[in-house]
């Protein structure tokens, strides 16, 4: 949030002192430019929140009770050093911590109170936001598991909270990151996109129209969709899923099932990757059935001895390798670096070893199926 970044600013420049704003759990919303830091410091910037030690040992401060500006003292063992604590609240409740690096205790008490009136804006700012973010979460999930009046209702609150009309397309952005959320109310707004909760390490960002771009890094990608400006560590290892585009908002829950699929599949791959609904082909299959009754129509015996005997490690690859290349010998034996009468011999041994015959198109597309889906189904798979 653009305001709360000023207030940031304008908290160091009145305080002479470097400045990082963190909500009421210590998530971190803004920091000033100062360049001196400690550990601490250090970590709430680059991590976006502190450590559960670090936050147990300023709540053992007082920060929690105090109406007013107070110091914190050094604590060389967690790499604490002297800082003046300004907490914002508002209607008698913490809403974050303004943070002011002060070793030295220069800071004069004389500007104490000033520091107090622009905490109490930040707080009434937090407020409202964390109110209003409640809201849109509630309807959200109205959305997804309500009635057919429930999501009527929820769509209409959604629209007029977004500035989305009832009736135009939307698509379902899933973002995974590795550790729990960044606050959602303190972050930037940007128009044609609603960004609510799914979870404590799940949020979703509701577009309007097609997400046409999903190129470059995943980095990139959530700065487009208005994630915070200053990057974030966790955005670099955080894993996307993109659903289809839906009619309205009102079949979101269409929309967000396609996104959950795409996801789970992103987070089968590196950190940072981004995964498409559209692009799944075969496993669009993982969102059509529960994971239970996919193993038990693919999986027999044979098969699963095939897919978990260390010994069938070389062959299930030649396989899989084959059949990604559609059944070709020249780019298959290339790929693998052998020689073709090296790899007709292990594709023959594939056969005696599943039974399947590799020149029939059905045995194939069987094979293929269970190939792909094996690791997505392990823990489904009968004993």
């Amino acid at each position: 949030m653009a305001e709360l970044d000023d207030l940031v600013d304008e908290m160091a420049t009145l305080l002479d002192a470097p400045c990082t704003l963190e909500d009421a759990d210590f998530n971190l919303i803004g920091f000033s430019g100062q360049s001196d830091v400690d550990i601490v410091r250090q970590r709430s910037i680059m991590e976006r929140r502190s450590s559960s030690d670090i936050r147990d040992w300023f709540h053992a401060q007082g920060i929690r009770e105090s109406d007013g500006p107070l110091r914190t003292p050094p604590e060389p063992r967690l790499g604490i050093q002297g800082r003046l604590c300004v907490p914002a609240r508002h209607l008698g409740r913490i809403q974050g911590y303004f943070w002011l690096l002060d070793p030295d205790e220069v800071i004069p008490e004389s500007l104490w109170p000033a520091a107090g009136r622009i905490a109490d804006v930040a707080g009434l700012l937090l407020g409202q936001s964390t109110r209003h973010q409640t809201r849109l979460n509630l309807f959200y999930q109205d959305l997804i598991e309500g009635d057919p009046a429930a999501v009527r209702g929820a769509a209409r609150e959604l629209a007029a909270a977004s500035g989305f009309s009832m009736n135009e397309a939307v698509t379902c952005v899933m973002v995974e990151r590795t550790r729990s959320t960044d606050s959602l109310a303190s972050q930037p707004r940007r128009e044609g996109v609603l960004w609510v909760e799914e979870s404590d390490s799940v949020t979703v960002a509701i577009v309007r129209g097609a997400v046409s771009e999903a190129t470059g890094s995943v980095e990139d990608f959530l700065e487009r969709l208005g994630s915070p400006r200053r990057r974030r560590r966790d955005s670099r290892a955080a894993r996307v899923g993109i659903g289809p585009i839906v009619g309205s908002l009102e079949e979101v829950r269409r929309g967000r099932w396609g996104a959950q699929t795409a996801l789970r599949v992103a987070k089968s791959r590196e950190p940072g990757a981004i995964v498409r609904w559209d692009d799944l082909r075969a496993l669009k299959l993982l969102a059509a059935a529960a994971d239970h009754d996919l193993a038990e129509a693919l999986f027999d015996e044979r098969h699963l001895r095939f897919l978990s005997d260390p010994g069938f490690a070389g062959l299930k690859e030649t396989a899989r390798v084959y059949l990604d290349h559609a059944g070709s010998v020249a780019r298959t034996a290339d790929r693998l670096g052998l020689h073709r009468q090296s790899l007709y011999h292990r594709l023959n041994q594939v056969r005696r070893a599943t039974g399947l015959d590799l020149k029939n198109g059905q045995d194939r597309l069987y094979l293929h199926l269970v190939l792909t889906l094996e690791s997505f189904l392990t823990g489904a798979i009968p004993e």
